[in-house]
């Protein structure tokens, strides 16, 4: 286990009694915000500090992702949360419940309070429910708090829904119960046709092990810096200019910003799905489209 103080993300270990919240938080949604909000409000009652015990996600094999480990300790940061706990699954995965609660909740955390969802799992084998945690809790002095579950139209709201629809680009969709998509990715130096032709781009790959959404092209912004640009963004092979020499490459055109960004770091978010990708007969065609895909972009904003 690796314990960062998020106001300084440098490792440290903890002396004093804290409230844990438990959980993934892939994606940060509003389920996740409900158990992170009660350790945040419980911990500033109790006058101790707020932690967050999580995985880390990225090593368990066939997981796909909505956060790399990098965007989700960001996301905890913006809740007020004093540290984060990563740990590595296989080394709690054969402790039966009393013992992960006593050798990390209690020994390694000192906790004195716990908050999570109503599904949480933990244990050997996830053999131990969110109402076995509060009895081992209140056995110890403590006491836990459990979120409800969170629906919207009727529909539960999970990770597992969001990273469905980012599959099938129901990008828009997601945007009233979690924050945006986005990919953290280097800029890369691509071939610089879009350059030649008045309509640059940026190149990034998509990390490995993150959710790829629908392939097409998307209403999105970009972060550069502390400024934010509306984008128009395309995920996919570029047929119109690589043909069969293609990758999977996820390209953004940025409205409005005119600088040199190889080898930066930009985030960019996602907001809604335009159309699938298709090849055009030439690039002045492409460009064309591509002037349409910004004119949405800019009325999607309110800056048209």
């Amino acid at each position: 286990m690796i314990i960062y103080d998020l106001k300084t993300m440098q490792a440290c270990s903890l002396k004093e009694n804290t409230v844990v919240a438990l959980g993934t938080f892939d994606g940060c949604h509003a389920g996740h915000a409900s158990v992170l909000l009660n350790a945040f409000y419980k911990a500033k009652e109790l006058k101790v500090k707020s932690v967050v015990y999580t995985f880390d996600t990225s090593k368990i094999k066939g997981q796909t992702l909505i956060m790399t480990l990098e965007e989700k300790i960001k996301a905890l940061q913006k809740f007020g949360i004093d540290y984060v706990a990563v740990e590595e699954l296989e080394q709690v995965r054969n402790l039966s419940g009393e013992e992960f609660a006593s050798n990390v909740l209690f020994g390694s955390l000192n906790a004195v309070f716990a908050t999570c969802g109503f599904n949480y799992r933990f244990g050997r084998g996830a053999s131990c429910t969110a109402q076995d945690l509060a009895l081992i809790f209140k056995n110890n002095g403590g006491s836990v708090q459990i979120s409800e579950e969170i629906l919207y139209d009727g529909v539960p709201v999970s990770s597992t829904l969001i990273r469905s629809k980012i599959e099938k680009g129901e990008i828009e969709s997601i945007l009233p119960y979690s924050r945006p998509y986005s990919v953290y990715a280097m800029v890369e130096k691509g071939k610089g046709l879009g350059g030649k032709h008045g309509i640059a781009t940026v190149n990034q790959q998509i990390p490995v092990g993150k959710v790829v959404p629908k392939h097409g092209v998307y209403i999105t912004e970009c972060e550069i810096g502390e400024d934010v640009y509306p984008s128009v963004t395309n995920i996919g092979y570029r047929p119109t200019t690589d043909g069969e020499n293609s990758f999977l490459n996820m390209e953004t055109h940025i409205l409005g910003y005119f600088g040199n960004l190889y080898h930066s770091y930009v985030r960019v978010n996602f907001y809604k799905y335009l159309r699938e990708e298709k090849r055009f007969s030439d690039f002045e065609e492409l460009k064309c489209q591509i002037e349409r895909d910004k004119k949405e972009a800019l009325e999607y904003f309110g800056q048209a």
